[in-house]
């Protein structure tokens, strides 16, 4: 849990509000992020879809928000230019942690915290989570039971041998042919080869729709090379 972020807590947390600006200047420097499978639909309509593999985690399932690290170009003017910004984003000033006997707690990032009641209060009058807090709470669950599906996304798509590297190359109209490369996309005609018995399955748990919106997401490249180009 990074140094800014406390546990919340009724006691602690009783005369804190935080700020509801609709800005999104503290994604600005995400060039990706990760999203969770009831909302692939809706990433799909905005940002490519893509997967990354890391050393020790296996695969993730993360939205493209830029070509650069350190560059999110969805951002304008600090508010998405977007009909949907990921969870992930938005969740933000919380997040999910452990306390010290290991439990998962909500936590809060307290550079956004103040005490002269701007905002929306954490904590109602009768000492009880306010209607935002219990919302927030509501979304952050959501987040951690769609993680723990995602994973099993992932999973099946990998033990079907469907994922695999795809070199995206671009030119940003400086006449440098440049290309990313470590990002994993279903294969199509992998797709193809599969079983009956093996698309019922996927059909039915509803992964075959959730693979489907992630290929169709890869038409989002072209716009997130559009909104990168020099001028």
């Amino acid at each position: 849990m990074s140094d800014n972020y406390e546990i919340f807590s009724l006691e602690k947390h009783k005369k804190y509000s935080v700020q509801i600006s609709g800005k999104y200047s503290y994604a600005s420097h995400l060039h990706m992020v990760s999203i969770v499978p009831s909302e692939i639909a809706k990433v799909a309509l905005n940002f490519p879809i893509s997967f990354i593999k890391s050393k020790n985690e296996g695969y993730h399932m993360v939205a493209i928000l830029g070509l650069q690290a350190g560059s999110n170009v969805f951002i304008d003017d600090d508010h998405f230019d977007t009909v949907y910004v990921p969870q992930n984003i938005s969740k933000y000033p919380f997040s999910l942690a452990k306390n010290a006997e290991g439990d998962i707690v909500i936590a809060i990032n307290s550079d956004e915290l103040n005490d002269l009641g701007e905002g929306v209060a954490l904590v109602a009058d009768d000492g009880q989570p306010s209607a935002y807090m219990l919302e927030k709470k509501k979304q952050l669950k959501h987040l951690a039971e769609q993680e723990v599906i995602g994973n099993q996304f992932i999973e099946k798509l990998s033990e079907l041998g469907l994922l695999v590297e795809q070199n995206f190359k671009f030119d940003l109209g400086d006449g440098d042919k440049k290309q990313i490369s470590g990002l994993f996309s279903v294969d199509r005609d992998l797709l193809n080869t599969l079983s009956d018995e093996e698309l019922l399955e996927l059909q039915k748990s509803g992964m075959l729709e959730a693979i489907y919106s992630q290929l169709i997401s890869l038409g989002q490249f072209q716009r997130l090379i559009d909104k990168s180009r020099i001028g």
